[in-house]
């Protein structure tokens, strides 16, 4: 179905009767002007009940947002890097407790001997700074891992909340790596976005690349500001090696970067929301998941100054971002107003992803009307 608004925005995809909330505060969004593309998609027991998107994939809005439009996600993608290892986990090949270098024994330096997965997947390790890795180096092969290896932690590992804002992906896909062989890349494709049929990767093969909408940064995001622009910020420095004109459209950041849509992301966080299982496939050990979503700290973030509630790689239900109305729900923002969640007692998983960075510290308006909007429909 495709609808034009008055101000000539395609709306196009499904949306159940039930869920008609969803579409007109999809429509909302979109006449307000400030919007430029997006999707958003819900599931209720593993099954999609809206699968919407609107918009343009070009800041110029010449090229319409097609069914298939990919984006990057920004931080969603760090609940993915842990549901990899969390699925390792499940497989007996990780074990929480263990300290990190028993998979990857270069990390045994600077006193980070007994580091543990668990306190890396719960941004305790104290390893928010690449100090070692040179300015725009992100994309030179082996550097940040090295430097990332080499690092002191800042404190005590386990006595300090931090949002391990930058450094969270490259940690976990070290550890993925030395744990089975295969890139975070590859064992993510391999392991749960093509078995689940789910259009997000972390990182894009070439072939992808024509897939994306064109990220627009939004000058005044809080975080944007820190990672590239406030020198005092410790965004700043944890962000280092991030090539200053990056502009997250570049080849280079499509190859490294988690990309996706909100259809994919809800399905992924659909078998989460059903205690790790969709279809009959086990996307990681429900144990595992329970212990995974359990709240671990809820304290101001010494990152980002934000407070903020954390499972094992997982946001859990807090004042800093709106994901829904369940006590016991847990899913990923992304900077700019992405967000992904899963609320386990109602079975139900939300998406929302788009293309214009929305200058805001929390969840933003448009994804907090489109999540208001989902829970009235319930």
């Amino acid at each position: 179905m495709n609808q034009k608004l008055g101000n000539n925005i395609p709306v196009e995809g499904y949306c159940a009767p039930a869920f008609v909330h969803v579409r007109q505060a999809l429509e909302a969004n979109m006449a307000a002007g400030e919007e430029v593309g997006c999707a958003v998609s819900v599931t209720v027991e593993g099954e999609t009940v809206v699968d919407l998107w609107a918009g343009y994939a070009d800041p110029e809005r010449t090229r319409p947002w097609q069914r298939e439009t990919i984006t990057d996600m920004k931080s969603v993608g760090k609940s993915i890097f842990a549901l990899c290892i969390l699925r390792l986990v499940g497989q007996g090949r990780v074990e929480l407790d263990a300290p990190v270098a028993r998979y990857w024994p270069a990390f045994a330096q600077a006193g980070k001997e007994r580091v543990s997965v668990r306190q890396l997947l719960g941004h305790v390790a104290g390893l928010p700074f690449p100090d070692a890795a040179p300015i725009g180096s992100l994309y030179e092969p082996g550097v940040v891992a090295a430097a990332l290896a080499a690092q002191k932690p800042e404190w005590e590992p386990g006595s300090q909340p931090c949002y391990h804002s930058f450094t969270f992906p490259p940690l976990c896909a070290e550890l993925i790596f030395h744990a089975t062989g295969r890139s975070a890349h590859d064992y993510q494709r391999n392991e749960v976005a093509t078995p689940l049929g789910a259009e997000y990767w972390l990182g894009l093969e070439d072939a992808q690349h024509a897939l994306c909408a064109r990220y627009i940064e939004t000058p005044g995001t809080p975080s944007l500001e820190g990672m590239k622009r406030n020198t005092a910020s410790p965004l700043y420095r944890a962000w280092r090696p991030l090539p200053r004109d990056e502009d997250y459209n570049s080849p280079q950041w499509r190859r490294y970067a988690g990309h996706g849509n909100a259809r994919g992301m809800a399905r992924i966080y659909a078998a989460l929301a059903c205690g790790g299982t969709l279809e009959g496939y086990e996307v990681v050990d429900p144990a595992v998941l329970a212990e995974a979503t359990r709240p671990r700290w809820a304290a101001m973030d010494f990152m980002t100054k934000r407070p903020f509630s954390m499972g094992l790689g997982f946001m859990l239900a807090g004042p800093a971002f709106s994901i829904g109305l369940g006590e016991r729900n847990f899913g990923h923002p992304g900077m700019g107003g992405a967000i992904a969640f899963a609320d386990p007692d109602r079975r139900m998983s939300f998406s929302y992803s788009p293309n214009r960075m929305s200058p805001v510290a929390d969840t933003g308006p448009w994804a907090t009307a489109l999540i208001d909007a989902t829970y009235r429909s319930l």
